[in-house]
């Protein structure tokens, strides 16, 4: 096959070089002397501006700052056939010439340019540009322009198809302001037109890789020189400043070999890749510059180079992309991957190295990749690294660890010589430090300074542990953090520093507990108890003795034999005071429960504790301590037996005395909050709400929940260090307990009653649970949660006066008074007074005593929570009653036990109420008095009676039936009595003051006698002043009224007693389903002041359908027109004639009811 023959043309000499300092190189012609004189300009203007590079094929377009630099044109320096070295070619050629003469340029210059143009087209090249520079002369300003310019012949000449390659400028040198613009134009050709030739170019390379790619499974293809070859590529796209699409090419190329490597292990080995098989002589680590190793490269072009160097080259070009992108953090995230994936093709390719040469490498680029991330110290890329750095520190120091295993610098160990000879072979295969930052070590450096002496290796694994723990930490990766403290564990352990090896070991245990991870948790448990029975910590190996011995993952007689040590240490050491211990490490409380027994005066709780031991446990005591609450206690008797005898307790939930207990509540939130947090942090309440999508018509899209405070919800609870059960159990205060003594606890579940006498008085909350175990051990445990609340009070005496029935005011009738004695106890001789007010009599059913309003009961000795009854008879005054409402009366209690009255309302019903309206029938005048029946019970009512207490000689003519004498009423029903009054017994209307009297009695109440309801009633305008008459009568002609014809309405208004009212208003309020009014509907009519004067009004109605038709209304009321008196200047604008409403009675309708005849209309 053909191979590419020339790939390596960077070579200069020299072991590195820069292929960002590299520029585009471009050809001159033509007048050398004036283009040397442009070239500092041009240099200078070509990069200023970004150009946007549109490549073929569809692919991104490309921001480019184009810079250049310029050679002589000769044929030397066009490339060959086959010569692919792309970064020192010329792909852009140009010519200059300032002649201006036409006769000139056809002499001389056309030929010289003909000779240029051919050269080009030997070699193929279509990139060109041929420059006039034109001098600006002030003093040709005013004479003609010739018809054809120079610039118009080279294009015609040779610009016939080009002729954007063909230009004119302005000598900036000559005329600065003048040649702007001109020269603006040529920047921006030259700068599309260098793209645009490397796109050509590019175009070709790339088919050539792709001939090549396609090549590959032929025999003696190089994978080493087609590397070289697609290099070329990355070097163009980096040297024009597109990083990311030559990392691309190198991450194709990794590609590539990768999958050769892989497949390889299946099949045939290629023999290019045979010479990566070849055993490692040196390891040295990355370099991370941005200059080309051409060593490297050198050692890739004859197949010489090891598979470690090779890789290491092809990483570190990626992250010279990377890192020119400001990417670090992408660096650091494809280390870890590079690095599995070179000791993976290790040992595919079965290379052959000496024991610890890869771990040195590993170190080396782990390191080299931290160096060059801490370079850039912006907080953004630190926290955009940093995730990935965590594991890299990690892995260095895991590495480093091998190292120490295999060299013996791990504490503990002595080098041997074949150890040492080791650490020789080593530090020279890693070669010397690059001189690059002689300030600062490099990690060649650092490694050979750590494989030097025990006391370097540690001091820097420790720095390595303590990096990766801090950075692991930093992203939140808890978890990571506590596993390499496991190992800083056994570290220390190995130096003899127990103290630190527990302390790494506590942590991981926590960790381990709060995963609920129980198998690590029990083996990290056995080394804690090795570490402090070394120590010796007799306390905390006692300790960690019973959690292994409650460890459940563990042997039976691993965890027998634990607490047997456990209860030997405890009677070596007689620890004074007790050692605490957490209650949770071997018991389980499961449920706590607390009553408060009112009869013993006592408080019990039982507890439901589950024994993680193997054997049974014999405690001296089991406490619950009890604290109390600051919350206002409700209350207290004052009577100094009270103190004595007066402690009973009454059990009340948690929202009992709901003020106090809020009060209390807030306080404990305010206080600490961490004894309200449930256990089981997954338990929590999450704060959730709705949330609507409307569209943009307002109408719904979707209904959400979400939750507001996600982020702290989701937060990693080992990271925040919060919910965590706590490292020590701190005692609380036991001086108030609820215990029970000599206990012995079996293994599992176990009921625990314990008692305590109620000796004081207010809100109490339980708090810790204390198991002492026999020898000095007690378990104690956290508050327990949620916090259960009981209250002990002194509770005084209640009195309550109680019915059976409701109470009715007038009769008289039985309640009880009811005393609950309470915690109270009192001796005999003691009274309790009581006190009725005004209109309410009182009287004890077991004395002689008269019903009075004060009433004295003598008190018999009695014994707490008793009952005390007492029949009374109490008589309400019934009031003259025209509503419904209840009357209340108060009882007012003095106690023995205090001295403060208590006030008892009590509510007493109304048996009945009464209404009084006057009727009228023309002059006759009727009283009628409605009385409603209240009670509950069905009242008997006599001697009904209604007088004119003010003009007793008025009389009023019964119209009550003789029989029955009794008359009967219930509860909602109606009963009336009629009178008829004389309205003539005075000239004027004077006002009646009547009185309606009647007898009652109801069937409970407790006398025979009867009771008198008496309610007075004012009686006003009494007489009737007008009388109105109307009548609907056919119009003349018709016989009958009909439906939809006009009829006459006649009204007729007499006056039939003295008034002083002359002018009257009348309306006609007719049905309008039924009538028309045509006309006006209301008018003012004067009557003299002398009686029977009478007054007709004529008006026109229309009935509206047929039948029998009620009249229309026909109302009058008082016209009362304005003053005229007052003059137009003086007249007050609201004084306008009004209308005033006749009393009831004084107006009579005498043709109210009656109905008219309306046949129906006529049909055509």
């Amino acid at each position: 096959m053909n191979q590419v023959s020339n790939v390596n043309g960077i070579s200069d000499g020299s072991s590195e070089i820069s292929i960002v300092d590299r520029k585009p190189i471009i050809t001159y012609a033509g007048d050398k002397d004036l283009f040397l004189t442009l070239e500092p300009t041009l240099v200078s203007s070509l990069p200023q501006e970004p150009t946007e590079w549109r490549r073929a094929y569809g692919r991104a377009v490309k921001s480019v700052h184009v810079a250049a630099s310029f050679v002589p044109f000769c044929k030397e320096v066009i490339p060959g056939e086959g010569d692919y070295c792309l970064i020192q070619q010329p792909v852009f050629h140009t010519y200059w010439t300032q002649c201006s003469d036409v006769d000139t340029y056809k002499v001389t210059l056309r030929d010289d340019i003909d000779s240029w143009m051919k050269t080009l087209g030997r070699y193929k090249i279509t990139d060109w540009m041929i420059v006039v520079v034109e001098t600006y002369d002030f003093r040709k300003t005013n004479k003609l322009l010739p018809r054809t310019t120079v610039l118009d012949k080279i294009k015609s000449d040779f610009g016939t198809k080009h002729a954007d390659r063909c230009l004119s400028v302005i000598n900036p040198l000559k005329s600065e302001s003048r040649s702007a613009g001109s020269w603006r134009g040529l920047m921006v050709n030259m700068r599309l037109l260098l793209l645009s030739a490397y796109d050509k170019t590019l175009l070709r390379f790339e088919e050539v890789i792709r001939e090549q790619r396609e090549k590959r499974n032929q025999p003696g293809w190089s994978f080493c020189k087609y590397f070289l070859l697609q290099e070329e590529l990355a070097f163009v796209l980096e040297m024009l400043g597109i990083y990311e699409e030559a990392l691309v090419q190198y991450d194709e190329l990794d590609a590539l070999f990768t999958q050769f490597v892989l497949n390889s292990n299946f099949g045939d080995i290629p023999e290019w890749l045979a010479g990566f098989q070849g055993p490692l002589q040196s390891w040295p680590g990355l370099t991370l510059k941005h200059k080309v190793n051409n060593e490297l490269r050198s050692l890739i072009q004859k197949n010489k180079i090891s598979l470690l160097q090779f890789r290491s080259y092809l990483f570190s070009r990626q992250c010279s992309m990377l890192l020119f992108s400001f990417k670090p953090w992408e660096v650091a995230q494809r280390t870890l991957q590079f690095l599995h994936n070179c000791i993976n093709e290790l040992n595919i390719l079965e290379v052959i190295r000496p024991p610890g040469a890869v771990a040195c490498w590993v170190f080396l680029c782990c390191r080299e990749v931290l160096q060059t991330c801490e370079k850039f110290n912006d907080s953004g890329q630190i926290e955009a690294y940093s995730l990935y750095t965590a594991a890299l520190w990690a892995y260095a120091r895991d590495k480093l660890n091998e190292l120490g295993e295999l060299c013996g610098l791990m504490p503990g160990n002595e080098p041997s010589s074949e150890q040492l000879h080791t650490v020789v072979l080593l530090s020279a295969g890693i070669g010397d430090s690059p001189a690059t930052h002689p300030a600062a070590p490099s990690p060649t450096d650092h490694l050979k300074q750590a494989l030097s002496s025990k006391e370097a290796f540690r001091k820097q694994y420790l720095e390595l542990s303590e990096l990766a723990m801090g950075t692991y930490k930093h992203i939140g990766r808890t978890r990571s953090a506590n596993l390499i403290g496991r190992d800083l564990s056994a570290f220390y352990w190995r130096t003899g520093d127990l103290t630190t090896a527990a302390t790494f070991l506590v942590i991981a245990l926590r960790c381990y507990e709060d995963d609920h991870w129980p198998s690590l948790a029990a083996h990290t448990r056995l080394q804690l108890a090795d570490c402090y029975r070394l120590m010796p910590d007799h306390e905390r190996l006692t300790k960690m003795c019973c959690c292994i011995a409650s460890s459940k993952n563990l042997e039976e007689s691993v965890r027998v034999k634990h607490f047997e040590e456990a209860q030997s240490t405890l009677k070596q050491v007689k620890p004074d005071p007790h050692w605490i211990a957490d209650l949770g490490d071997s018991f389980t409380l499961v449920s706590v429960a607390v009553q408060v027994v009112e009869e013993r005066l006592s408080v019990e709780a039982s507890l439901e504790v589950v024994s993680n031991l193997p054997v049974a446990v014999a405690c001296g005591r089991v406490a619950l301590a009890v604290e109390p609450l600051v919350a206002q206690p409700p209350p207290q008797p004052r009577h100094k037996d009270a103190a004595k005898h007066g402690k009973a307790a009454t059990a009340t939930a948690a929202r009992a005395h709901k003020s106090e207990l809020d009060r209390c509540d807030k306080q404990l939130v305010k206080g600490n909050r961490e004894d309200v947090r449930p256990v089981n942090p997954l338990l929590t309440r999450l704060n959730i709400t709705e949330r609507l999508d409307l569209q943009e018509d307002k109408s719904l899209a979707a209904a959400n929940v979400v939750c507001k405070n996600s982020k702290q919800c989701l937060r990693r609870q080992d990271s925040q260090g919060r919910c965590r059960k706590p490292s020590t159990v701190n005692r609380g205060d036991f001086s108030r307990t609820i215990s029970a003594e000599n206990i012995t606890l079996q293994p599992g579940h176990n009921n625990v009653s314990l008692k305590a006498k109620a000796e004081e008085v207010g809100y109490f909350r339980l708090s810790q649970v204390s198991l002492l175990m026999d020898g000095g051990l007690e378990f104690v445990s956290p508050a327990i949660t949620p916090r259960l609340c009981y209250q002990v009070t002194g509770a005084a005496p209640s009195v309550t006066i109680h019915s059976t029935e409701s109470l009715v005011a007038g009769p008289k009738q039985s309640i009880t008074l009811i005393i609950n004695t309470a915690s109270f106890v009192l001796e005999e001789k003691s009274s309790i007074f009581l006190r009725s007010t005004a209109g309410s009599t009182l009287q004890w059913k077991e004395s002689d005593s008269a019903m009075e309003r004060h009433l004295e009961i003598p008190l018999p000795a009695f014994q707490p929570f008793s009952t005390l009854t007492f029949p009374l008879i109490v008589q309400a005054h019934l009031p003259p009653q025209k509503v419904n409402n209840s009357i209340e009366h108060i009882i007012s209690v003095r106690c023995p036990w205090g001295d403060e009255e208590k006030q008892i309302p009590l509510q007493f019903q109304p048996p009945l109420v009464s209404v009084c309206r006057l009727h009228t029938a023309c002059l006759q005048k009727f009283l009628h008095v409605s009385l409603t029946g209240l009670n509950s019970q069905p009242l008997h009512l006599t001697d009904p009676c209604l007088i004119v207490a003010s003009h007793p000689q008025v009389q009023l003519t019964s119209l009550i039936p003789a029989q029955p004498q009794s008359f009967l009423l219930a509860s909602e029903q109606k009963i009336g009595f009629m009178w008829e009054l004389d309205p003539n017994c005075f000239e004027d209307t004077p006002p009646l003051k009547t009185e309606f009297t009647v007898s009652y009695s109801t069937s409970s109440q407790e006398s025979a006698e009867t009771n008198v309801y008496k309610c007075p009633f004012d009686i006003v305008n009494y007489k009737t002043l007008f009388v109105v008459e109307s009548r609907v009568e056919p119009t003349k002609g018709n016989e009958f009224c009909r439906a939809s014809t006009l009829c006459h309405l006649q009204l007729a208004v007499q006056r039939v007693n003295a008034s002083a009212d002359t002018s009257l208003m009348y309306e006609v309020l007719a049905d309008q389903t039924m009538w028309a009014v045509c006309g006006r509907t209301a008018g003012v009519i004067t009557l003299d002041t002398g009686e029977r004067d009478r007054h007709s009004v004529m008006l026109d109605v229309m009935p509206l359908i047929n039948g029998y038709l009620p009249l229309p209304l026909v109302r009058l009321s008082k016209y009362i027109p304005a003053d005229a008196k007052l003059s137009n200047k003086t007249m007050n604008p609201d004084s306008h004639p009004r209308l005033e409403p006749f009393s009831p009675g004084q107006v009579y309708n005498s043709s109210k009811g009656t109905q008219v005849h309306v046949i129906a209309a006529v049909t055509t």
